[in-house]
């Protein structure tokens, strides 16, 4: 198995050399300018405001009644059982890098399929997952399959920013 070392952040992938796709450099992709990505200001976006995206309100979108989502039910969802879905197993992983404030790297999302993202610290370890809504929004589940009222809203552009159960960005991003 590589190692977190091993993955090599590809420079298209780095808002630190490419800065069109960080949202410190690019107010199109930055919730604090762009308010139509912004949950504070798009109701349309925030899970506490739009039920139909909450998934304490719809039970579709709700891994603890809809186990299709669950990766403790869904096996094929799960890194533990479907090792492809590991980045640090598989060197065609599919998914995002995920950035903190300062556009370091602190982990990767790994698309299990259309409806669930994995994700994992910089090391590989897992430590949860997204399940999409009809908003093109994701709801972040721990790995007991609940809600941690986090969330990710498009950027509009080539990733995601994460926000906190009060709908503030928390300043990460994913790429």
């Amino acid at each position: 198995m590589a190692t977190a070392q091993d993955l090599e952040l590809p420079k298209e992938r780095d808002p630190l050399v490419n800065q069109t796709i960080s949202p410190y450099a690019n107010p199109r992709i930055n919730p604090g300018k762009n308010f139509r990505i912004n949950p504070k200001h798009n109701w349309n976006i925030n899970p506490a405001m739009n039920e139909g995206i909450n998934p304490e309100k719809n039970k579709v979108i709700n891994p603890k009644f809809n186990k299709d989502f669950s990766p403790l039910y869904n096996h094929s969802i799960n890194p533990m059982y479907t090792f492809s879905l590991h980045p640090l197993s598989n060197n065609n992983w599919l998914g995002y890098y995920m950035f903190d404030k300062d556009s370091k790297l602190t982990g990767y999302m790994v698309i299990a399929n259309q409806f669930v993202i994995l994700d994992f610290d910089d090391k590989g370890v897992w430590r949860g997952y997204l399940v999409k809504t009809s908003s093109n929004t994701f709801n972040y589940f721990n790995l007991q399959d609940e809600w941690t009222r986090t969330f990710y809203c498009e950027d509009s552009m080539v990733g995601f920013n994460h926000f906190d159960s009060a709908g503030e960005w928390t300043g990460n991003f994913a790429k």
